[in-house]
């Protein structure tokens, strides 16, 4: 069972073992956390609002307009219509509310029924329900909820003085070397050196760069303690990292540098992370010759951060494995075109590491280097 803190208050869900046991379906665990999450929501809102599953008696066959979109048939006080919404991300952005009317709007007209969708933001969708007043109703509605998923970390000072020193040691590198040469970049080993408090410090500047860091970078980066923190924002998510694979189901805590970061999507959360994975891989320092992309939405030729070295500007990109190889032959192309020196490509699936090295090899004037950037990566047990 994992519980989840959500804008909708405390959700208990079944975890990817515990689905495989209870429901006995193949299909059910294949079902990303975050539709789990969306799908929770809307059954609370269509409760709250009184909206009764259709029967043979009421149903207008509606299901065939809505295709594999996750939209219900329901008795409403407009009459049976089509009744969506998501909670993750803040709800269903501009585009997405877009393309539902787009695709509904003949068939709702002709056939005389609306779409309804239930949103947790105040603003999302409004203009265009009032554009499409037609056919589209948004509800606002946060079924016992604040409408906040953000807390904020509680320091608990600790007074041993072994635990307030360095977290490294030339010895325990040694030994840690030996068994897992590739576990820290040398921007880790010179960190973990330090004293706890500069530790503390350290971590604070590069959640200003890199805006996003997870509870495993915390520990396996700074050697810290939720409880070292003082009032620092944070989230919680349970999702899939790596785009395909289903087996790998984690629950984490994302810290942010802004309030307006718990409105974005898991998904984007866990790409931050993984630029910032990538930084330090690449021992590149957090300050200003690394900028990440300032849009949230990336044009296809954008590279999601810029490292500005000595030589010229390089171009960090990271993907989870939801990127066609085509698309990463495009991009590799157009950041060699823009007139970046050389191109970082992180990849979270491993797979994917020698299959790209041999598109940047094919390709003219691509150079570069593909690395893994598994930002959920915990320390070794042993």
């Amino acid at each position: 069972m994992l519980i989840l803190n959500s804008v909708i208050g405390t959700l208990y869900m079944l975890s990817l073992t515990g689905r495989r046991l209870v429901l006995r379906d193949a299909s059910s665990t294949r079902i990303a956390p975050q539709r789990n999450l969306d799908r929770a929501y809307i059954r609370l809102c269509m409760d709250d609002y009184g909206f009764a599953e259709t029967d043979e008696r009421t149903t207008r066959r509606l299901d065939q307009y809505a295709g594999k979109m996750e939209l219900f048939e329901r008795v409403t006080p407009q009459g049976v219509a089509l009744v969506g919404g998501t909670l993750t991300g803040g709800g269903l952005d501009r585009v997405c509310i877009r393309q539902l009317v787009t695709r509904l709007k003949s068939s709702a007209l002709a056939y005389d029924f609306r779409l309804i969708l239930f949103t947790p933001s105040q603003t999302r969708g409004q203009q265009l329900a009032e554009r499409h007043a037609s056919i589209l109703t948004m509800i606002h509605h946060l079924p016992g909820g604040t409408g906040e998923r953000l807390k904020r970390t509680t320091f608990k000072a600790s007074t041993d003085e072994a635990y307030a020193g360095p977290a490294s040691s030339s010895m325990l590198e040694e030994l840690v070397l030996r068994k897992h040469p590739d576990l820290f970049p040398q921007l880790t080993f010179d960190l973990l050196r330090d004293r706890r408090a500069e530790r503390i410090e350290r971590f604070s500047a590069d959640l200003e760069v890199d805006q996003v860091i997870s509870a495993e970078q915390l520990h396996r980066h700074y050697m810290l303690h939720p409880d070292d923190l003082k009032n620092v924002r944070y989230v919680e998510a349970i999702m899939h990292p790596v785009h395909g694979r289903v087996s790998l189901e984690i629950k984490t805590r994302f810290y942010l540098t802004s309030s307006a970061l718990q409105y974005q999507d898991d998904t984007a959360l866990g790409h931050l992370a993984g630029v910032g994975e990538m930084r330090r891989t690449m021992n590149v320092p957090a300050d200003k010759s690394f900028q990440l992309n300032p849009k949230r939405r990336l044009a296809r030729d954008a590279p999601d951060a810029v490292y500005h070295s000595t030589y010229g500007p390089v171009a960090f990109e990271f993907d989870t494995g939801t990127y066609t190889l085509s698309t990463v032959q495009s991009k590799l192309e157009s950041y060699v075109q823009q007139g970046y020196l050389q191109t970082i490509w992180g990849t979270a699936n491993h797979r994917r590491v020698p299959t790209i090295e041999g598109i940047m090899q094919r390709e003219e004037g691509v150079k570069g280097k593909v690395i893994l950037s598994e930002w959920w990566r915990g320390l070794p047990k042993s």
